[in-house]
């Protein structure tokens, strides 16, 4: 490894050219090393040590062993002495006292040429001013590198060691082609101010200790600035390291020495706890904690065994860190998505309808399917009432239910839109709907209390559910307003002709099942045209407004009254005999006078006439000749003088109507 090293030196831009040596050389240096310290290369008379040091049988050694003898003659007791010596020299403890009786001289070594020359390990010689004597094989690279003056710091080591009766160790640091060196030198002072040089390369043996120690301090740092924590556990399952930080808001000592289940949510979660003394290594458990404050922290964990030397289990150790915000974004994405897909799934079943109030029972059902709640009311404005109140138009489950809620609801504040209470045995949620701003109805969902209460995510989809059951009240609004327009006629509001007898149809259906007298009246305004002609369209539409109320103030709630258009509108009175039907027709005429103020010309009142057919109770005549029957005798009334009314003979009679 010298040899090596001394190569990488030497190849060194800053470097000479390395000087070659052969066996002659060796041999040469050999015998002057031999001759210097006094001995034949060939002599082996030095009793060798297992390191290959040797010491001379000369007066320094004979005078330490005889003062060791003096001492103690007993072989026992000086044998048991050395024994003390040795092992107090071995710890340091041997102080100047002890050692007072050694003569320093025996510090200085020497050694048996031929052994430097055929021991393994670097050996060298070095004269006091610094140059090499001898070296063996495996330091002839090192003496060349001290020759061409490469390692000028021997001069100061040798100079150092000649001073030191001991011998001095140091090392010395190189730059080199690929990064640095380092040579453990040690000195031994030897007679005639002769150094015995021992280098050792200890360059892997440092790069490996700082190799570690980098590691240690890379391990360290990362674990410092990692928002995960590192732990360790023994035999028994505690901790027995925590990271400095501590964890979950915990010091690290408040975990220390404590088992990991103390502070799990659940703790008979045995596959968790085993995470903390497992045999195989685990990766990314999540495990969940109680933080020191009491809130809860979801950790992924990741072990690994501890093996001791002996192949034996003593522990576990791993990294743990905090994935809740991670959690409860994955909770937050998974309950979107399921109220998306809830939310669509009742939207569907909504726009799959085309009837508006088939609209909201569909919205009703699909809501307490998805959210699983024991009914859902729908509550609609009733735009008739003076301050719009609120009637169930769509429902699931039982009258206590509609009940309940609509208690609830009445009580509800005018500025509160969303109340979550109690009540019995009910949990409830009231959610008014809107549109524009404007509240056009509210939903009520009802859960048992014995059953699981709504979560955050289930809440919201009733929120959402609430904002669409707004959208489709107010396309049921549009609807019922479209359906009104084109019922109703647009100057008095009555119903059109079509409303009108589609209507008359549905309920002379029902007379010829449920038989009961009734009675069809047409209704024509006198010398109207001259109200146009001479007062204007205007003044016609006033006389024609002030009829239709005169029309439905002299009528009965479920009686028709329509404007089949112009001047001509048309009556059906159900349960009217023939008899009730005149007393009626009188008293129209009577208050017909009220149109008087809009007459054309005086000598030409504005006036009406009343054309009376009269459906009798066992009678099959059909609708279309009920009505030709009273039209008829209108025209009949107005040919004779307007004014007044007629009454159509019953059917099967060709006798002409009776006037009045």
């Amino acid at each position: 490894m010298i040899s090596r090293l001394i190569d990488r030196i030497k190849k060194s831009p800053n470097d000479k050219v390395a000087v070659t040596r052969d066996k002659a050389n060796i041999d040469a240096e050999l015998a002057d090393a031999a001759h210097a310290i006094g001995q034949n290369p060939s002599e082996t008379g030095a009793k060798s040590t297992p390191s290959g040091t040797s010491v001379q049988n000369g007066n320094n050694s004979q005078n330490t062993l005889s003062s060791m003898a003096e001492d103690d003659d007993d072989p026992h007791t000086r044998q048991s002495n050395l024994g003390q010596r040795r092992e107090a020299a071995i710890s340091g403890t041997l102080n100047h006292t002890d050692a007072s009786d050694v003569d320093q001289s025996a510090f200085r070594f020497e050694l048996n040429p031929t052994t430097m020359a055929q021991a393994e390990a670097p050996v060298m010689v070095m004269r006091a001013d610094g140059t090499p004597l001898f070296a063996n094989k495996n330091a002839m690279g090192f003496a060349d590198g001290i020759r061409e003056g490469l390692f000028p710091e021997i001069n100061t080591l040798i100079a150092h060691a000649l001073e030191t009766p001991g011998g001095v160790v140091q090392l010395l640091t190189f730059e080199v082609q690929r990064g640095t060196a380092t040579l453990e030198l040690t000195a031994l002072p030897m007679h005639d101010d002769l150094i015995l040089l021992l280098p050792r390369d200890v360059s892997m043996d440092r790069n490996l200790r700082e190799a570690l120690i980098d590691s240690r301090q890379r391990y360290r740092d990362i674990v410092e600035v990692s928002s995960a924590f590192a732990w360790e556990t023994d035999e028994s399952g505690k901790f027995v390291f925590v990271s400095p930080r501590g964890a979950m808001d915990y010091q690290a000592k408040a975990l220390l020495g404590r088992l990991p289940v103390e502070f799990m949510i659940e703790k008979t979660d045995q596959d968790a706890e085993q995470v903390f003394r497992t045999t195989r290594a685990v990766r990314d458990v999540p495990i969940w904690f109680y933080r020191a404050n009491g809130s809860s922290a979801c950790l992924s964990v990741s072990a690994t065994p501890i093996i001791n030397r002996a192949g034996q289990w003593c522990g576990a150790r791993g990294l743990a860190h905090d994935i809740t915000e991670q959690r409860q974004h994955e909770t937050e994405i998974a309950n979107a998505r399921n109220r998306d897909r809830l939310i669509t799934y009742i939207v569907r079943a909504m726009r799959d309808e085309i009837d508006p109030t088939e609209v909201l029972r569909n919205a009703a059902t699909a809501s307490s399917r998805a959210l699983a709640c024991t009914a859902c009311i729908i509550f609609r404005s009733d735009c008739d009432t003076e301050h719009g109140d609120m009637k169930d138009v769509a429902s699931t489950g039982e009258d206590i239910h509609k009940k309940v809620a609509a208690e609830i609801l009445s009580q509800l504040p005018a500025d509160t839109d969303n109340q979550e209470t109690v009540q019995g045995d009910y949990w409830i949620k009231i959610r008014r709907c809107h549109y524009h701003h404007r509240i056009n109805g509210a939903v009520a969902f009802l859960f048992e209390r014995g059953d699981p209460l709504p979560n955050e995510g289930e809440r919201a989809i009733m929120d959402d559910v609430a904002d669409q059951i707004g959208i489709a009240i107010e396309q049921a609004d549009n609807h019922d307003r479209i359906v009104t327009l084109s019922r109703t006629d647009g100057m008095t509001g009555l119903l059109n002709r079509r409303a009108f007898f589609d209507e008359l149809k549905r309920r002379y259906d029902r007379l010829l099942k449920q038989p009961a007298p009734a009675a069809l009246m047409y209704v024509d305004m006198d010398n109207f045209k001259l109200v146009n002609d001479i007062h204007g369209h205007q003044r016609g539409d006033e006389a024609i407004l002030t009829l239709s109320r005169m029309l439905q103030d002299n009528t009965r709630p479920g009686d028709l009254v329509a404007r089949l258009g112009g001047d001509e509108f048309v009556l059906w009175l159900d349960r009217t005999d023939r008899s009730a039907a005149e007393n009626r027709a009188k008293d129209l005429i009577a208050a017909s006078s009220s149109l008087r103020q809009f007459s054309g010309r005086e000598d030409r009142p504005l006036g009406i006439s009343l054309g009376i057919a009269v459906h009798e109770t066992h009678e099959t005549e059909a609708i279309d000749d009920l009505v030709q029957r009273a039209d008829d005798t209108m025209y009949q009334v107005k040919k004779h003088g307007k004014g007044s009314y007629a009454i159509a003979e019953p059917v099967g009679q060709h006798a002409p109507a009776r006037t009045d």
